[in-house]
């Protein structure tokens, strides 16, 4: 699937367009009127006058804008917004986009796993690998919201029908990948993003309340002045201003927003994520004056096949390292633990390839059993053929490549930002819980988990009851309490050190940066490399600125679950 979307995006051809609801009704006229949706009518005048020509964009001229009204619109179709959407009850009418299909999106793309937490005892050995990969500047709520739902979230995804790897008894089996302390990835061959999103797309398919537009894109989100606390006057949130490939606009208004659009790898000129994502959200957040935050953590993943022809790099997974495979040099040594954290082990590599000469190290699949290689890495095994290369053979030549986006819009622990209506999850999105660098397969969970609590956090100030209550408490108790209050000591007392003794250099910082500067030049977004171009959208923000997994969910409850 994946392939044929890259083949259509390098020919042009457009795939259909998906819609859940008529095609025909997409522009031009509104989903059945909800409660909330006829709250979010309320909003168009106001939205209309407070916006002003921003609801023209200048490269359209006076092309005629067609208006949807919905009660949530999500910008982004992968995991976090489609999880999102699964969480909000069928009475919501959801709008969702797709900045170009529905399959180019990075979640596509996971090839390792997703992280659990294994058991009850490896809460701590999970949140210390977390802050150890994210050199101890990790929001620690966040970490611990993530370690604690993990559990039912997998649960979750099981009943929706993804198909996780299971030993002979019948049990999750679990990988291993850089810098964790246990196995406690949950796996699908090497092609897990791809069996969870695409089951998650299935589900929503389903939904006669949810409409997928595909190639539509976001140019600006729709504002609206409102009474806030104490009747002070305060921006909202109240949709988004779109426009599709034809050149149509669209001003979406809703009553909540989420953002949900993947990273910034577009703008890198070797990237493992699609050319699309261009931080779109990143870029319309800073003219607003919605907080951003650790804009210069990028994580450069240390292994992508090495190609001499432009495009996006294909990752080889980081549990192919967690299952046995080695880094050697240009004489076949080992020269780095290719288990250490991501940052790491890249920076490594690139001494290496320095110190030869060359554009790239070798990664042996050597100590790996053959069925291992053509089974669990199958997808890899396949690909890196096409490319020549027999890994059951021979070593393949490998270089890091940007991957993965720590920063983003920063949210709160109900992924909410500081604009009223406007949410982020995924990678568009800093909660915090990846800190400097992000652990390997924590990216899933992690959108996941944020998702699904902007989606409670909707039904709470929509007033009405998801369909799965939360079953783990907002705050850790017992055993997990205590060790939560003593890693977040660790972390204060690590940061403490590293600003008084000064920071370690990471591999995201010894390469250039992506928008170089000249002196006295501010750190302001840059155009990406398709800004103007149909389907592409605005300047992105790219450069730095100063209970078990067999647990049966409850019926949904407005009640906070608390510490037995």
């Amino acid at each position: 699937m994946n392939e044929k979307n890259e083949l259509a995006s390098e020919t042009g051809a457009a795939p259909a367009e998906t819609m859940i609801a008529d095609t025909a009704r997409a522009h031009a006229v509104a989903p059945a009127e909800t409660m909330a949706s006829a709250a979010a009518r309320t909003h168009i005048d106001d939205a209309c006058e407070s916006t002003g020509d921003r609801l023209q964009p200048e490269r359209y001229g006076t092309a005629e804008a067609h208006d949807i009204a919905c009660d949530v619109v999500i910008v982004g179709c992968g995991v976090a917004g489609l999880y999102c959407t699964l969480n909000l009850p069928s009475t919501l009418s959801v709008v969702m986009l797709a900045k170009t299909t529905v399959g180019e999106c990075d979640s596509m793309l996971a090839q390792g796993g997703i992280c659990v937490q294994h058991d009850d005892a490896d809460y701590a050995p999970f949140f210390e690998d977390t802050l150890r990969a994210g050199h101890y500047e990790n929001r620690c709520e966040s970490v611990d919201l993530m370690i604690r739902a993990s559990r039912s979230i997998i649960s979750d995804l099981v009943k929706r029908g993804v198909d996780f790897e299971r030993d002979q008894a019948g049990n999750l089996r679990y990988t291993r990948e850089g810098a964790h302390s246990r196995p406690r990835i949950c796996f699908h061959g090497d092609i897990t993003g791809d069996e969870i999103t695409s089951t998650l797309l299935a589900r929503v398919r389903e939904l006669p309340n949810v409409r997928i537009l595909e190639h539509t894109c976001m140019d600006d989100i729709l504002i609206a002045q409102d009474d806030g606390e104490h009747r002070q006057p305060q921006t909202r949130c109240c949709g988004v201003l779109a426009h599709k490939a034809d050149g149509a606009q669209l001003r979406i208004f809703a009553s909540q927003t989420l953002w949900a659009c993947g990273g910034i790898g577009g703008t890198y000129p070797r990237s493992t994520n699609f050319p699309s994502l261009t931080g779109d959200a990143c870029a319309i957040a800073a003219r607003h004056g919605i907080a951003l935050e650790h804009m210069d953590y990028v994580q450069i993943h240390p292994t992508s096949l090495y190609s001499a022809r432009p495009g996006r790099a294909f990752l080889i997974s980081e549990s192919c390292r967690g299952e046995g495979a080695v880094l050697l040099d240009a004489n076949g040594n080992r020269f780095t633990d290719e288990l250490q954290p991501r940052d790491v082990v890249s920076a490594a590599i690139y001494r290496q390839m320095a110190a030869e000469g060359t554009g790239f190290v070798r990664l042996s699949f050597a100590n790996m059993p053959k069925d291992e290689i053509t089974g669990h890495f199958g997808n890899i095994y396949k690909r890196c053929l096409e490319e020549g290369f027999n890994i059951t053979r021979e070593p393949i030549p490998v270089v890091p490549a940007q991957h993965y986006f720590m920063g983003g819009v920063r949210v709160d622990r109900n992924s909410a930002t500081d604009m009223p209506g406007l949410y982020a999850a995924g990678e568009t999105s800093c909660n915090g819980v990846h800190g400097k660098n992000r652990l390997a397969s924590n990216s899933l969970l992690e959108s996941l988990v944020f998702a699904q609590r902007a989606a409670w956090d909707m039904c709470r100030k929509l007033g009405v009851k998801a369909p799965i209550a939360q079953t783990y408490p907002e705050q850790p108790c017992g055993a997990d309490a205590q060790a939560y209050k003593r890693l977040c000591a660790e972390a204060e007392r690590k940061t403490h050190e590293s600003a008084t003794q000064g920071k370690p250099q990471t591999a995201a910082q010894t390469r250039p940066q992506t928008c170089p500067q000249s002196a006295g030049q501010s750190a302001m977004p840059t155009e990406p490399r398709n800004a103007g171009r149909p389907g592409s959208q605005t300047a992105a923000q790219t450069c730095p600125q100063n209970p078990s997994p067999s647990d049966t969910d409850r019926t949904a409850s407005s009640k906070e679950v608390v510490c037995a």
